[in-house]
């Protein structure tokens, strides 16, 4: 049992991982879905439940995004781990039951999250256009990670 509670432990560090992964060759025209759709478990686990994807995890994933995609190594593990040190102080304004205010928050910090990214990087208007994708799919990748949540929470 004890290894079957240590893997679902580290199930909100791979829907992130996952989440990459899935979108990394997506794009609508010429516009990419990352980096604004993987931000979306990334908030999701930092509202509901940071424990679960820790500050570790998160350096973790923004190295892989960088090598994945041919970027400075770790210039996404700070915008990452900047984020995490900012829910900190911003989750306690969020209400879990009201859920378009926790989407309308999303939309800030994925705003502000690109917006550095985009000054960083140079990355102009599709960085905006994936800021956009990312706020509309928000609802349907928040309602998967809710059930994985629900999920999560039987067994712990």
């Amino acid at each position: 049992m004890k290894p079957l509670h240590h893997f679902l432990k580290t199930l909100p560090l791979l829907s992130v991982l996952f989440m990459i992964m899935g979108c990394c060759g997506l794009s609508l025209g010429d516009y990419p879905l990352l980096p604004a759709l993987f931000l979306t478990p990334v908030y999701y686990w930092l509202v509901f439940h940071p424990s679960w994807l820790p500050v570790w995890g998160l350096f973790g994933v923004g190295l892989f995004y960088d090598a994945l995609f041919g970027y400075e190594l770790g210039f996404s593990c700070l915008l990452l781990m900047g984020s995490s040190f900012l829910g900190q102080y911003v989750r306690p304004l969020l209400n879990p039951d009201r859920f378009l205010l926790i989407w309308c928050g999303f939309g800030i910090y994925s705003l502000g999250y690109l917006i550095l990214y985009g000054v960083l990087s140079s990355g102009g208007l599709p960085i905006l256009v994936s800021w956009i994708y990312g706020v509309i799919l928000y609802p349907l990748v928040a309602w998967v990670l809710s059930h994985l949540h629900l999920r999560l929470q039987s067994y712990a």
